[in-house]
């Protein structure tokens, strides 16, 4: 392109104009698992299509659920692993992972199947250990996780990811603070939960702020639920400030060199 014949003022509205259209992509880049009901707070707990499935549901054996499997006393006694040698010590944390069938039973060595499908993973823990009594075991003390039951959590937290529910009385506020708590950049006032089927879900919404949510039967976690800490507006918009600064700051870049080169060229 020959600069020559282009008049500075429309050198000057190109460049300005990419620098707009490009900061536009700024304008929603905060933006993640919006609903039709968003807002900026709720009173204490709000529910959305809410479900009838019993509280425990998702959190109940389930045929094709993958149990993650130990004894407490040692793992040695119930399978053989060759990762489990003789120097092991019966504080060994290992566990060996077993797949629900389709009857809702499991199968394990030396004692079969056993059905677990409809139990939560104290109840299945109870039953495994029954079984390896009567095979006479020597003492066995039975731990069952569901391994494939976890939850999402994401956002303004300390640490997002995966977590496993670990036990049956797994709280939203024992979620968060194996998250390490909210960031500085957290809208305390506004969480969601997504529950359920992912096509049609239940979506909870959470004002932290409220000591009362503590106390809300709906936040004992299930498996499969999505949490999102959404970023407070303050948060977004220094974010968005800073963004369009440094596409201001190309700007005035981009800018002067058109300049140089129009007049190194007039």
């Amino acid at each position: 392109m020959n600069y020559n014949k282009l008049p500075l003022t429309v050198l000057i509205f190109f460049s300005v104009s990419a620098m707009f259209f490009g900061s536009c992509s700024f304008k929603s880049r905060n933006a993640l698992l919006k609903t039709p009901y968003d807002a900026d707070t709720v009173k204490t707990v709000r529910v959305i299509n809410s479900l009838d499935n019993p509280a425990d549901y998702y959190n109940l054996i389930k045929p094709e659920d993958e149990l993650a499997i130990r004894n407490v006393q040692d793992m040695r006694l119930i399978v053989r692993d060759p990762q489990l040698g003789s120097n092991t010590t019966n504080n060994q944390q290992t566990y060996t992972t077993f797949k629900v069938n389709a009857n809702g039973e499991v199968v394990l060595p030396k004692i079969g199947a056993i059905k677990v499908g409809g139990l939560n993973r104290t109840q299945a823990a109870a039953e495994i250990q029954k079984a390896y009594e009567a095979k006479e075991l020597n003492a066995p003390l039975i731990d069952v996780r569901i391994a494939n039951a976890y939850i999402v959590l994401l956002g303004e937290v300390g640490k997002q990811g995966k977590y496993i529910i670990d036990r049956e009385d797994y709280e939203l506020v024992d979620l968060l603070a194996d998250a390490g708590g909210l960031t500085p950049n957290a809208n305390n006032k506004m969480l969601r939960i997504f529950r359920g089927d992912r096509s049609n879900p239940e979506v909870i919404m959470v004002n932290l702020s409220d000591y009362s949510f503590i106390k809300d039967p709906k936040l004992k976690l299930q498996a499969k639920d999505v949490i999102y800490v959404e970023p407070r507006r303050a948060a977004v918009s220094s974010q968005n400030f800073q963004a369009y600064s440094t596409f201001i700051q190309v700007g005035f870049v981009i800018v002067n060199t058109l300049l140089l080169i129009y007049t190194l060229t007039k």
